[in-house]
């Protein structure tokens, strides 16, 4: 196996996790009464047959393998790689052991994820800048740094989870980040960052041949924490280990799930009065399944529904995705041009999320043969 990233690295690392992947599919029988998603009545499941939700473990076997053979080739790498693991430890742990268990609640998967973030603060540093003097000033000093890191990197590794909502969706959205932190890592010779996050992304790519389109296993909370986890210890470290990179890419660069999140506790709390932890059915891929996918098959039972509906759903938030993150990609150095596109991010999302949820869904959005049966609704 060469020791540079050459395309027989990326294909290696598919491989491995395309292998593992289709182990766990392999041996259900065994020990699909445990990891099995089965529980349909969740308001927020959208699937119609139970699939493994140990999905991560291929993710995980993936990287660290194309890791294992990348690391001795780059000094930097062989140490940054192995911090960055160590401290997904404790999330993906306690995500994995709510796929088996389903008994570990969000709130100390939560915390798991804060203890993840302040290892990764410890041993590698945090948010350290924001870009507005008066905050920098203030994140010089380590408790405050220490808090902001835990918050940011934390929130964001429990926000990917929340997408996790489709086949091929939160596995495509983590995909397309690791490509675009690995692209603007590549621009700025910044090597270490550049491997770990093309490994991911190769990693990822090989799991998604079992979970789109027909979702024969999930990534599960595992596996959502692990890549929302390592994604945003990416995005800070890029920017702390070049003072180049405005700290605005690092937002952009995870800000679909990071929104999703935000507008969800702002619609729980303030719109419907609602825990903000109470699981609901009305997260915009949801809504884009029920009212733009799912109705041109079956307007009255989700069982009736082929399997490849739920994949379909997904593509919509592919692009609305790129939407942000494609020009924080080629203009990762310039302030004002990341903050437009944050701008045109949400309003795009909240566009579409009032028409949705109104039922005033746009005509050029509906699948072909909806577009000809339900002109009424529109």
């Amino acid at each position: 196996m060469p020791q540079t990233w050459d395309t027989l690295t990326w294909l290696y690392i598919c491989i491995v996790a395309f292998t593992v992947g289709g182990l766990i599919v392999a041996s259900e029988r065994w020990h699909g009464a445990f990891t099995g998603d089965s529980d349909m009545s969740k308001p927020q499941a959208s699937h119609a047959r139970a699939a493994p939700r140990v999905g991560g473990l291929a993710v995980v076997a993936g990287s660290l393998a194309g890791l294992l053979v990348l690391g001795p080739s780059n000094m930097t790498l062989t140490w940054l790689w192995p911090v960055l693991f160590i401290a997904a430890m404790p999330v993906f742990v306690a995500g994995l052991l709510e796929d088996i268990t389903k008994e570990v609640g969000a709130g100390k998967r939560l915390v798991a994820a804060f203890v993840s973030a302040a290892i990764a603060w410890w041993l590698l540093g945090g948010v350290s800048r924001v870009g507005v003097p008066g905050l920098d000033w203030l994140l010089s000093f380590w408790p405050i740094s220490l808090v902001v890191t835990v918050v940011a990197v934390g929130g964001c590794t429990h926000a990917l989870n929340i997408v996790d909502g489709m086949n091929g969706l939160a596995g495509m959205v983590a995909t397309l980040m690791a490509l675009s932190i690995g692209l603007v890592a590549l621009q700025v010779q910044d090597i270490p960052i550049f491997l770990i996050a093309a490994a991911l992304a190769s990693a990822t790519l090989g799991f998604l041949v079992w979970n789109f389109p027909f979702g024969r296993v999930f990534l599960g909370d595992g596996g959502a924490y692990f890549l929302g986890f390592m994604l945003a210890s990416l995005a800070v470290q890029l920017v702390v280990r070049n003072p180049g990179v405005s700290p605005f890419y690092a937002l952009a660069a995870v800000f679909y799930p990071v929104f999703e999140t935000l507008f969800s506790i702002w619609r729980r709390r303030f719109k419907r009065g609602t825990p903000v932890d109470q699981p609901d059915a009305l997260h915009l891929h949801q809504l884009v399944f029920r009212r733009l996918v799912r109705v041109t098959f079956s307007r009255d039972s989700r069982h009736a529904v082929p399997a490849l509906c739920n994949a379909m759903a997904s593509p919509y938030l592919w692009v609305l995705t790129l939407i942000g993150l494609a020009p924080a990609t080629i203009w990762w150095d310039n302030p004002v041009i990341l903050c437009i596109s944050l701008v045109v991010f949400a309003a795009v999302y909240i566009w579409i999320y009032t028409r949705l949820v109104s039922w005033r869904r746009p005509a050029w959005l509906l699948l072909p043969s909806l577009g000809r049966n339900s002109r009424d609704k529109n």
